[in-house]
């Protein structure tokens, strides 16, 4: 990375552009996914890219990168125009991408990724401890508390998405785009990430910065652009807007709607925990009624997650007791919490929560497919009415019902996720970070779901690690930490400086 010496922002304010886009558009089949981009690029600067799912921000990522061609429009790199034909054409000139979902070998070591593409050989055998020494080195000097031999596959998604950072800053990149690179970090990670993205601007690297978390884009970024519907609506710097200028331009919403709530009289008691002890968790205890949220707040790895899976039945629960509306269940496996009427919206929506090769129809009439049919066949009418009416009550965005899940925006996945609950009717609704990667139109209106699933006689458990959203939405707040509840409060009955201490132990 030292060896990068790039031009800086001229004395005046100016734009001294690295990369800059005239005109750009690109097609699919009829339907413009951007149209008519005029955007300038300067060498050193933190340039954050803003806009609702399915703004265009993804295309705009693979144009840059190479892997789509564009359809019109000219590219111009340190004044010179430019064509990316294949992803091997941008990183030629410096140009890469750390992607949210993170695109890389689970089944090689942390070093093996590091080095890519760019292996240690001698005489063609591969230098794998060298590759694991010089790996580790890396990290280190990184800031990264990770293994260069430990598999890659073992690690949370947050560690891989740092190791896919460091990968993408030993390669000597002069133009850096991470899209959404917090949202399965933790708060050290977090504080990892930016300590690396600014070395790397001190540098003089090009940083492109893609986040939903806009008070990650005001203390990180120089300026910021917004895309709405394939189209740019502002450029401007940070320090002449603000978040309810950025908020108006992406979705013509007021801030006042981020975070709905609506209040909700609190019904019977749907489910009570005593006592829970499992795989990373001991002695939880809690009670969720209808028409409240409780929220669970703590440090990736406090033990949230790991509760809420036995509570659905992934795993086995190795003391404690539950009882659902007063009576004492077992639940043994996932069959048992859905056959009781307790729905998990899970972490990773691509790894756990849909059939990505499968139709969008199909995936939100997955729960209830026993319903749908009569003597062992589908009733493909009542399929695709019930599909139907979720698409239309979500405002889900697809081409029809038979379009692939994975070709959707991570919005409209995460619609989908919470969709099939819907229609399957359950009552107690357990939403794992259900808003990591999504825009800010596109969390109003999972708000605005909560609300109706609460008005409708339904609990919610919610877990985020987002504090600001946990604190909002939550009736009652349990803090993890270490696998154990610590404290538990109704709603803003501390501040967020009380529920963070709480939560790290300091």
């Amino acid at each position: 990375m030292s060896d990068v010496t790039l031009p800086t922002k001229p004395a005046d304010g100016g734009v001294d552009s690295l990369l800059e886009l005239r005109g750009i558009e690109k097609r699919f089949t009829g339907t413009y996914a951007l149209k008519g981009i005029d955007l300038d690029f300067a060498a050193g600067e933190i340039h954050a890219i803003a806009g609702e799912n399915g703004a265009g921000k993804s295309t705009l990522i693979k144009l840059l990168t190479g892997a789509h061609a564009k359809s019109a429009g000219t590219m111009r790199w340190r004044g010179v125009e430019v064509e990316f034909k294949a992803p091997a054409d941008a990183l030629a000139l410096g140009i890469n991408a750390v992607h949210q979902e993170v695109v890389a070998c689970p089944h090689l070591n942390v070093a093996a990724n590091l080095f890519l593409g760019d292996e240690t050989c001698r005489v063609g055998f591969l230098q794998k401890r060298v590759m694991i020494r010089e790996g580790q080195r890396i990290l280190d000097g990184l800031g990264f508390q990770i293994r260069a031999d430990a598999m890659l596959g073992d690690l949370t998604i947050g560690q891989q998405q740092l190791v896919a950072t460091a990968r993408a800053a030993h390669r000597g990149t002069r133009f850096l785009i991470f899209d959404e690179p917090t949202g399965y970090l933790t708060r050290q990670e977090t504080l990892q990430l930016f300590r690396l993205i600014r070395s790397l601007h001190d540098e003089g690297v090009t940083i492109v910065y893609i986040s939903h978390r806009l008070e990650e884009i005001f203390e990180l970024a120089d300026r910021v652009s917004v895309l709405r519907d394939g189209r740019l609506v502002s450029t401007r710097r940070i320090a002449d807007t603000s978040e309810a200028e950025l908020i108006r331009d992406m979705v013509a919403r007021s801030l006042d709607e981020m975070h709905y709530k609506r209040e909700v009289p609190r019904g019977e008691v749907l489910v009570e925990i005593e006592g829970a002890s499992g795989p990373g968790f001991e002695d939880v205890s809690m009670t969720v009624r209808r028409g409240e949220i409780v929220g669970l707040y703590g440090l990736v790895g406090a033990g949230r997650s790991e509760f809420v899976q036995c509570l659905f039945g992934r795993h086995r629960m190795t003391a404690g007791q539950v009882r659902w509306k007063g009576q004492k269940v077992m639940i043994r496996r996932e069959a048992d919490a859905i056959g009781r009427g307790i729905a998990l919206v899970p972490e990773s929506r691509r790894d756990q929560g849909l059939c990505l090769n499968l139709g969008v129809g199909f995936n939100l009439a997955l729960p209830i497919y026993d319903r749908l049919s009569r003597g062992g066949l589908i009733d493909r009418r009542a399929e695709r009415a019930a599909a139907a009416r979720q698409m239309i009550d979500l405002r889900i965005v697809a081409a029809g019902q038979r379009v692939h899940a994975e070709t959707l925006s991570g919005g409209n996945q995460q619609k989908i996720v919470v969709g099939k609950w819907l229609a399957h009717g359950a009552e107690l609704f357990i939403f794992d970070e259900p808003t990591v990667g999504v825009d800010v139109g596109t969390k109003a209106d999972i708000y605005h779901v909560f609300a109706d699933l609460l008005t409708a006689g339904a609990g919610i458990i919610l877990i985020s690690s987002y504090l600001p959203e946990v604190y909002d939405l939550s009736d009652r707040l349990a803090v993890f930490r270490r696998g154990r509840v610590v404290a538990e409060h109704t709603h803003k009955a501390v501040g967020v400086e009380t529920i963070l201490t709480e939560a790290i132990g300091v």
